[in-house]
């Protein structure tokens, strides 16, 4: 894979090419590195869900907050913590005893209560918007509202091919706000 200079402010690429995958890789990068380094220590169960719901999935939050991320990316770093879940050493057998979907359930429901990232990500940018809705006397309201939808509402608004990604990804949580 061509390795591609990326220059960032405030934790973001600042120019978002084509490949959205290999642009918010370093995502599922510093995901691994941090279980990587936990992998070989014995920790408890309780032990490892504090890492991931703390760490692990804390990590992406702010690029979560602002683009979407690409789904593959976002079950790539749930497969990584699903890995380091239910095994202990690097080469060692695992065996999924539940699947994902279920360790992502509320506890009430029998679940350990993890974030599907993908839809977490989906709430963030929804929360976004919202955002942008309730409060438009804020400055990014107002640059959004000058750039992308002047004198008509968010909700006539389609993404057209010229727009950021970032506001490509608030309207992609358009219909979950709605």
């Amino acid at each position: 894979m061509r390795q591609v200079l990326q220059i960032k402010y405030l934790g973001l690429p600042l120019v978002i090419g084509r490949s959205k995958r290999q642009m918010f890789e370093f995502i599922r990068q510093k995901a691994t590195a941090r279980l990587t380094g936990w992998k070989e220590k014995l920790l408890s169960q309780a032990g490892k869900e504090v890492l991931l719901k703390s760490v692990v999935m804390a990590l992406p939050t702010y690029v979560m907050s602002c683009c979407l991320l690409p789904q593959t990316l976002c079950r790539d770093i749930c497969s990584e913590m699903a890995r380091f879940w239910w095994g202990q050493k690097k080469d060692g057998q695992r065996i999924h005893w539940l699947r994902w979907g279920k360790l992502t359930e509320v506890k009430s429901d029998r679940g350990l209560g993890f974030r599907e990232l993908s839809e977490f990500n989906l709430a963030l940018l929804a929360k976004q918007l919202w955002r942008l809705l309730t409060r438009p006397n804020l400055l990014v309201s107002k640059i959004m509202k000058a750039r992308y939808f002047k004198g008509m509402s968010i909700w006539d608004t389609n993404a057209a091919n010229g727009d950021s990604w970032c506001w490509k990804s608030f309207l992609s949580a358009k219909q979950l706000l709605e």
